[in-house]
């Protein structure tokens, strides 16, 4: 097979040669000598495998508590594409952590596992376990309610990472280059995931379980978005369980950025009208944030909130060293409007030390308040790094 698809590339460049040099021959035959270069295509893979395997460690430095948590867990990616229209993806979560008091601390989460096929040039299709990302804070969620998340080390993470898949059936049309319509309908009710027993985080809390996967259960969700010239914008509208509460609610909402030179305006609300719970009244929550790049090598945001009937805040800055493989960041979130109901900062430095390996380093402290959950983390201060190998 090898010899016979190098002779057809033969007649094929030499078909090309004579055509491109017909008017080149004279009476005495070729004009000039030309080199015949065949090039051999390697063929395209159907099929990426990528991620990391990472071993993070924690240290409480409160009370003498030591090693809070040695873990090895890893992020792994699987895409496969069947055809030109049709793809798979899976996402696969997995960890053993030895060094808490929590037993059998380990766990593997299938997050992503779904089908994309492409109807036409404007619609795609997609069924399965998916991560639908709403808003455009990256610190506070006010329209970002498609996903649960993992709770269970608060402060530790942010928002991005944090996203727990659901399974779902999303139809998207692009009617044109600037505006995408979403449809979504939510087969799958999945709750954010605490602290568990055992935890320097678990506070001994009772929720409800999550209803049952059926029809009468099945969430609904909207949006419409558009890239604008130097603004974006986006329309929400839901009918969906509230995260870790047994009723439903209705949200519409929208988020707008504009940039205007090195600044970045953020704006976010929703309303929720708990519609099928007399015992919860309906509520507006809202956003504004402002970010900030005229420095060189850096970010500067700050974000201000009123969610759930408390004020919140966020401010972020992040400075690159050394041609960018080096990012210095610091986070501090705080509660109340006088900054008194709790916070925590956290100040950590993210290295690649090449295309393979890649470190953290960094420390949390945390802001008690009483009569809240900060003040039973409160003794949770702690340093934490970890080396990631990326495939």
């Amino acid at each position: 097979m090898g010899s016979a698809k190098y002779v057809v590339l033969s007649i094929i460049a030499s078909i090309n040669l004579i055509s491109l040099n017909a008017d080149e021959f004279d009476d005495d035959g070729f004009g000039g000598e030309e080199e015949i270069k065949i090039v051999k295509q390697e063929a395209k893979k159907d099929y990426s495998v990528y991620g990391n395997i990472k071993a993070s460690t924690s240290y409480n430095n409160v009370k003498n508590k030591g090693i809070s948590s040695a873990k090895l867990s890893t992020n792994t990616h699987f895409d496969y594409s069947i055809n030109d229209n049709l793809k798979f993806k899976s996402t696969i979560n997995a960890y053993v952590d030895n060094q808490t008091d929590i037993k059998d601390d380990n766990d593997i989460d299938l997050n992503e596992a779904y089908l994309r096929a492409k109807i036409s040039s404007k619609i795609d299709f997609t069924i399965g376990r998916q991560i639908v990302v709403w808003g455009k804070s990256d610190n506070i969620r006010i329209t970002d309610i498609i996903n649960p998340m993992d709770l269970s080390t608060p402060g530790m993470t942010d928002i991005k990472d944090l996203r727990l898949g659901r399974f779902m059936t999303k139809l998207d049309y692009a009617t044109s280059r600037t505006w995408n319509l979403s449809a979504i309908v939510l087969h799958e009710n999945r709750y954010s995931t605490m602290a568990k027993k055992g935890s320097d985080y678990y506070i001994p809390m009772r929720f409800p379980s999550k209803p049952n996967n059926n029809i009468d259960n099945t969430g609904f969700a909207f949006s419409a978005s558009a890239n604008l010239q130097g603004s974006d914008i986006a329309i929400y509208a839901s009918n969906d369980y509230v995260d870790n509460k047994i009723y439903k609610t209705n949200m519409l909402g929208f988020a707008y950025n504009i940039v205007k030179g090195s600044y970045l305006f953020k704006t976010e609300a929703a309303y929720f009208d708990n519609y099928d719970s007399d015992l919860v009244n309906s509520k507006i929550d809202a956003l504004a944030g402002i970010e900030y790049t005229g420095f060189t090598d850096t970010t500067i945001s700050f974000e201000v909130a009123n969610k759930n009937e408390q004020i919140q805040y966020a401010l972020r800055a992040t400075k690159s060293y050394i041609n960018n493989t080096l990012d210095l960041t610091l986070l501090y979130n705080a509660y109340g409007k006088d900054l008194d109901e709790g916070a925590f900062v956290r100040v950590w430095a993210d290295y690649d030390i090449s295309d393979k390996f890649t470190s953290s380093l960094g420390f949390i402290q945390y802001q008690g308040a009483k009569n809240t959950q900060w003040e039973a983390w409160k003794d949770n201060d702690r340093l934490f790094a970890s080396l990631a190998y990326n495939f």
